[in-house]
């Protein structure tokens, strides 16, 4: 164990992998590297790498820790990461791509552009769902995640028809909500891939990765085009085996010197002889057509963005599961690009990006010091609230699963106490309801009995109320082999009994 240590304090102390710029003599980053390094020996997380950039110089890029710990693989500046949530800003890259090449409009139905499979609902129209709307996590979607580590006989993983097929509902008015969904940027890989009538991976390595350079990047595994990636870690499972699906929301792989050529990109950094791939209107129309999100930072095409952090404008792509951490914020104004990735899901990483940001501008450094500085004020204490009489009392309805529709009851108080009992399963389900954000909320413990689901996993309603009648999405926990659990998304509507 002391040997193991001392060489992992060793790499964590070497200057493996680093490239600095003649620009970056005066800017050492070393309280950058310590914050780094404390943090993955408190974490104990296997590697990360940083670049740092600004206009088209790179500052700064290293590789720290292990790749691969077993095999004692250390990490480099072109070692490929599990992106996670990142993928989607590359996806939604494609996307720009085909719409200036006429290939794609943003406001058609995403339905348009989708083979056999649609996008379908008990109540809203799909046609109201359109490309614009995925991108932006508008389509009534839901939230989505299957939990699985990859297509294997024990954690089978759909095809993209069957996907649809299965979860595509749409459950709230398109335009209405937004609503983070793994599954409609998944969808919206398939849009991606009808409209360039190609396969989406040949699509990102034709007119994306080539033509920036990006060398070791791919959607999916592919060790036949790059080094073999960065072994995930979860906290508390351990080593855990790549994804194997393709899937556009969550599943490239990148080195941290390949996304910064990404992020230059972003920031319209245009080197000499460099082939420009998409226009800066069009770069333009993902970072400022944003969305609301009900919090304090928006949404583009791809883009989370945040109109004041720290004294700037910054837009944000970032990925993070128990096994990855992945950001990558750019200033625009000051064509300022950091990039991190983390093959574990490691919370310090976002302190490592501010850190980097704050050494080359003073202003932003200030404004953080400052907001560290001031006491965080505590939340007020809220008297219990008692739910509407709207809500009170039984209601019945149904849930639409893959397997068929289960019927349901609810019997709801005025304290937010509730008990849903469904056919598929004898006895009563105990749980909690609330109402905000327009939603009536409830979590129950049950299980729909579906072909993934858990028994005893949580259950959770998010209902659109209406005049005696309730409708929206229902996710559940499901079981994986793994051990790891996601959530599927089903239809449901409640009614008032006569």
């Amino acid at each position: 164990m002391r040997r193991s240590l001392m060489a992992i304090a060793m790499l964590l102390t070497s200057t493996n992998a680093v490239s600095q710029s003649p620009n970056s003599q005066t800017i050492q980053f070393s309280a950058v590297r310590k914050l780094i390094q404390e943090g993955l020996a408190r974490d104990s997380a296997p590697g990360l790498a940083i670049a740092v950039a600004r206009g088209d110089s790179i500052l700064w890029e290293e590789g720290f820790g292990w790749a691969d710990p077993e095999k004692r693989i250390p990490v480099t500046v072109h070692t490929p990461f599990y992106l996670a949530s990142l993928t989607k800003t590359i996806t939604a890259t494609a996307l720009m791509i085909l719409r200036e090449r006429g290939r794609l409009d943003l406001d058609r139905p995403a339905n348009d552009y989708l083979g056999a499979a649609k996008l379908w609902s008990p109540r809203w129209n799909p046609a109201e769902a359109t490309v614009r709307r995925l991108a932006t996590h508008r389509s009534g979607l839901t939230t989505f995640d299957l939990g699985c580590p990859g297509s294997t006989p024990t954690c089978p993983f759909p095809s993209m028809d069957e996907l649809i097929r299965r979860y595509g509902v749409v459950t709230r008015p398109p335009g209405e909500f937004f609503d983070y969904s793994n599954l409609g940027y998944d969808i919206l890989g398939d849009v991606v891939a009808h409209a360039a009538g190609k396969d989406l991976g040949a699509f990102m390595r034709d007119e994306i990765f080539k033509p920036l350079g990006m060398t070791h990047s791919t959607l999916g595994v592919d060790t036949s085009a790059t080094p073999a990636p960065a072994v995930p870690y979860y906290w508390v499972r351990g080593r855990i085996p790549h994804p194997l699906q393709t899937l556009a929301g969550s599943n490239g792989y990148s080195s941290v010197h390949d996304v910064m050529q990404f992020g230059q990109l972003h920031a319209k950094v245009h080197p000499p002889g460099a082939r420009t791939i998409l226009s800066d209107a069009a770069i333009d129309t993902m970072q400022l057509s944003v969305v609301p999100t009900g919090s304090q930072r928006s949404y583009g095409i791809g883009w989370w963005v945040d109109e004041d952090r720290y004294g700037y404008r910054s837009i944000l792509a970032q990925g993070g599961t128990g096994s990855s951490s992945t950001w990558l914020r750019i200033i625009p104004s000051e064509r300022v690009v950091v990039v991190v990735l983390a093959n574990k899901g490691v919370s310090f990483a976002s302190n490592v990006v501010d850190a980097a940001i704050a050494e080359l501008l003073p202003r932003f450094a200030a404004m953080q010091k400052s907001a560290q500085q001031t006491p965080a004020s505590s939340p007020p204490v809220r008297a219990a609230q008692l739910l509407d009489t709207s809500f009170v009392g039984a209601w019945t309805g149904e849930v639409l699963t893959e397997s068929g529709e289960v019927k349901m009851q609810l019997m709801v108080l005025d304290s937010g106490a509730a008990r849903a009992t469904f056919t598929s399963r004898p006895g009563k389900s105990p749980g909690r309801a609330t109402f905000s954000g327009g939603l009536f909320r409830l979590n129950v413990t049950g299980d729909l009995t579906t072909a993934d689901s858990t028994q005893g996993a949580r259950i959770f309603f998010y209902l659109r109320p209406g005049k005696g009648v309730m409708n929206g999405a229902v996710t559940q926990g499901m079981s994986a082999a793994s051990g790891l659990e996601g959530r599927a998304s089903y239809w449901v509507e409640l009614r008032r009994p006569r």
